[in-house]
C-alpha cells in the first residue's frame, strides 16, 4: 500500500472493521482473512479466504499475496524491494528475517512458496535475487540461511566484486536446521538436506545430502573470463556480477493439479 492509512487501519482494527473503512482493503482482502497486530505495508496486497497474518510482524514490501489458507505467523520481519507470494496452505512461521534493500534500483525480487511449503522459524532469507520454493517443501527446524549474493575479495587491497544468483528449490524438498544455501543454487525435487549442511552447488538428483569434510578449492577465476557471469550495474557502488540464468529446476505437478 503506497499510503500508510490502510497499514495503520490493519494494525489497529480487526479486518472486518478495516474493510468497512477502506474500499481498497475491501478489494484486496477477503472477508474471511485475518490480520493481527502487525504492520502490513505493500504497494500490492491480496489476502485470500482464511489467509492470516499473526501478531507483531513488520512487513514492508512491493507486493504481498497470500492464497487460500496461506499464513504468516508472529514476529517476522519481511522488508525491502521484493514481492512475496504464498500459494495455497503455504506458510512462513515465526521470527524469520526476509529482506532486501529498499534502495535497489532493479525490479523487485520474488519470494515464492508453493502449495503446502513452509519456512518454519528463525531462518534468514536474503532477497538480493529470487528465491523460488516448489510444492510440499520445508525449510525446517531453525537457524538456516538462504543467500542470493556473495562477495569475492581481491587477494590484496580494497577491491571486491559481488555475485548475485537466484535460489531455486523444487518439490518435496526437506532442508534441516542450521543449513546454509549459497547464491545461484538449484535443488531438485525429492532432495533431503541434512542439518548443518552447507549447500554451495546444485543438487540435481534426489537423495540425502550432508556436509563433507572441509577441503581446499582454487580461488575463483577472473569474473570477466567466466561464461556463467555477466556484469551488471548497482546503485550501492559495488562491482556486481549476476549468475546467468540456466534452465529452471523441473517442478513436478501431480496429475490431479495438471
Amino acid at each position: 500500500m503506497k499510503f500508510k492509512f490502510e497499514s495503520l487501519l490493519l494494525a489497529v482494527f480487526p479486518v472486518r472493521i478495516a474493510r468497512l473503512l477502506s474500499p481498497r482493503l475491501r478489494r484486496s482482502i477477503h472477508a474471511r482473512a485475518r490480520v493481527g497486530f502487525s504492520y502490513v505495508g505493500a504497494d500490492s496486497l491480496k489476502l485470500g479466504p482464511h489467509a492470516r497474518i499473526g501478531h507483531l510482524n513488520w512487513i514492508r514490501v512491493n507486493g504481498l499475496e497470500l492464497s487460500e489458507r496461506a499464513y504468516i505467523g508472529h514476529f517476522n520481519q519481511i522488508s525491502g524491494s521484493l514481492v512475496a507470494r504464498l500459494d495455497v496452505n503455504a506458510g512462513i512461521g515465526n521470527s524469520n528475517g526476509i529482506s532486501r534493500s529498499m534502495a535497489n534500483d532493479g525490479s523487485p525480487s520474488l519470494l515464492k512458496l508453493g502449495v503446502w511449503s513452509k519456512i518454519t522459524a528463525s531462518h534468514k532469507v536474503n532477497m538480493a535475487d529470487d528465491v523460488i520454493i516448489g510444492d510440499y517443501s520445508t525449510i525446517a527446524g531453525s537457524g538456516s540461511q538462504i543467500w542470493t549474493h556473495g562477495y569475492v575479495h581481491a587477494e590484496q587491497g580494497i577491491d571486491r566484486y559481488r555475485i548475485d544468483g537466484p535460489v531455486e528449490i523444487g518439490n518435496n524438498v526437506y532442508v534441516g536446521s542450521m543449513c546454509f544455501v549459497s547464491m545461484g543454487v538449484r535443488i531438485a525435487n525429492g532432495v533431503i538436506v541434512g542439518g548443518g549442511t552447507s549447500v554451495a552447488k546444485d543438487l540435481l538428483e534426489p537423495g540425502l545430502y550432508v556436509s563433507s569434510p572441509i577441503r581446499k578449492l582454487p580461488r575463483p577465476a577472473d569474473p570477466d573470463t567466466r561464461g556463467d557471469l555477466e556484469r551488471v550495474s548497482d546503485s550501492a557502488g559495488d562491482i556486481v556480477y549476476a549468475k546467468r540464468r540456466t534452465d529452471h529446476v523441473e517442478v513436478r505437478k501431480d496429475q490431479d493439479n495438471a
